[in-house]
């Protein structure tokens, strides 16, 4: 999945770069693509931490003010990664400065594990240095690592399929993987401690399982950021829709906008290949224009997760199939506000009848547009069921919408590219 091995097992370019770093395989992608996008210096101390236990103590008469200690190193960019190089660029300064013990108590910071990491970091740069990846001239190493989202998508590179949805609530968010459905932040994490996050997905190292599972080290990244440095990308059965992870991830746009990162990812993948065969090759040069597009989409996504839906959300051949927005046991109630927030509008508003049959009726409003649901036994039913087919209509996956006759692929993203048109315009106004 990460591209170590071909399909009959054989090492890849990338597996034999991977075969001679002594750190698990994912960290190891992970260095090497900071060393080719020549942000090297803070994913080498990213790799290095995460290569070593957690250098932030969590003392049990004490997780409060830990957990306040670490939020300090964030900076509000959503992510643990960073707040673990400035913690380590921080005791560097400490220790040029002779207060380094002082730096690591006061932050509850681990003396021990950040000197390990300072050693790790120097054995990797011996061996990257060596296989003829990384530059003589440490400045050239580092060009890019003033930009934070190019640094977001190497650690994307390395941890997916690592990937959490962050899914908005009307008054809470939740985390939702492929293969634990719901899962909690770790205490220790600087994400646990935000009421929103702003980002579609949060990739991650690793995840614990107590009662519940829970991930520990995270970082909010983009839709772009997913597409383009994610593993496969797979077209879906109509036009404008992409897939990964045999669609539990699905994206939904412009059929050119779509074609448009389809093709990018293939060139980007085939530049990749070239420096990996061979070192020598300055992909900056040579892929300058290509380069650069990759770093304005990174940069550029406004993290709205605009062409994010659901997940697992085939279209199902019977209409009457209304778990297609239930499978995976979320609300669909959820999924509507999730796709409303993230557009950048308010929250739909619902408004439930109670029938002479003694049945209820729900409404759901939302952008002046209004959806009703199906007579349902009781409320929360029926104001699942308008949500329903308010998310149909958005997906234009209701027969409604599409005539069995008309063999063309529906846009299924155009009723949501009026919804985000509306809020272009408003914008400019």
């Amino acid at each position: 999945m990460i591209g170590a091995l071909d399909e009959n097992e054989y090492l890849t370019h990338l597996g034999k770069f991977l075969a001679i770093l002594p750190v698990d395989p994912k960290l190891g992608k992970m260095l090497i693509m900071g060393a080719i996008f020549r942000c090297f210096d803070p994913v080498l101390t990213i790799v290095a931490g995460l290569s070593v236990r957690d250098p932030f103590l969590l003392p049990q008469d004490k997780k409060d003010l830990a957990g306040t200690a670490k939020s300090r190193f964030s900076a509000k960019d959503y992510s643990d990664h960073m707040a673990l190089v400035r913690a380590y660029e921080g005791w560097k300064d400490a220790e040029r400065e002779g207060s380094a013990y002082e730096y690591c108590w006061r932050n509850f910071l681990s003396a021990q594990t950040l000197q390990a990491i300072h050693s790790l970091r120097k054995q990797f740069i011996f061996i990257l240095k060596d296989a003829g990846l990384l530059d003589a001239d440490t400045a050239a190493n580092n060009k890019l690592s003033y930009n934070q989202s190019l640094v977001r998508a190497v650690i994307c590179s390395g941890l997916y399929p690592g990937i959490a949805s962050v899914v908005h609530r009307e008054t809470s968010m939740s985390f939702k993987t492929m293969d634990d459905g719901q899962v909690l932040l770790y205490a220790n994490s600087v994400n646990a401690r935000y009421q929103t996050i702003p980002y579609p997905w949060l990739v991650f190292g690793e995840k614990v399982k107590v009662n519940t599972v829970f991930i520990r080290d995270s970082t909010g990244v983009s839709d772009s950021i997913v597409i383009l440095f994610g593993s496969t990308l797979d077209c879906g059965d109509t036009a404008g829709h992409l897939k990964m992870l045999g669609g539990y991830i699905e994206f939904f746009m412009d059929p050119t906008l779509a074609d448009c990162y389809i093709k990018l990812k293939e060139e980007l993948e085939m530049l990749l290949q070239k420096k990996l065969q061979d070192p020598e090759v300055d992909i900056h040069k040579e892929g300058k224009y290509l380069m650069l597009a990759v770093q304005e989409l990174v940069s550029g996504d406004q993290c709205e997760g605009r062409f994010v839906f659901g997940r697992e959300n085939k279209r199902p051949k019977d209409s009457k199939d209304t778990d297609r927005f239930t499978r995976d046991g979320t609300n669909p109630k959820s999924l509507l506000q999730t796709l409303m927030m993230r557009a950048g509008h308010s929250p739909p508003k619902y408004k439930t009848k109670h029938l002479k049959t003694n049945e209820f009726r729900a409404l759901v409003e939302f952008k002046g547009m209004q959806f009703v649901g199906k007579p349902k036994r009781n409320k929360a039913l029926a104001e699942k069921d308008a949500a329903i087919e308010a998310l149909a209509w958005l997906t234009q996956t209701s027969e409604k919408n599409h005539d069995e006759d008309d063999k063309s692929p529906p846009d299924v993203t155009d009723n949501m590219l009026k919804l985000l048109g509306k809020r272009r315009r408003s914008k400019r106004r």
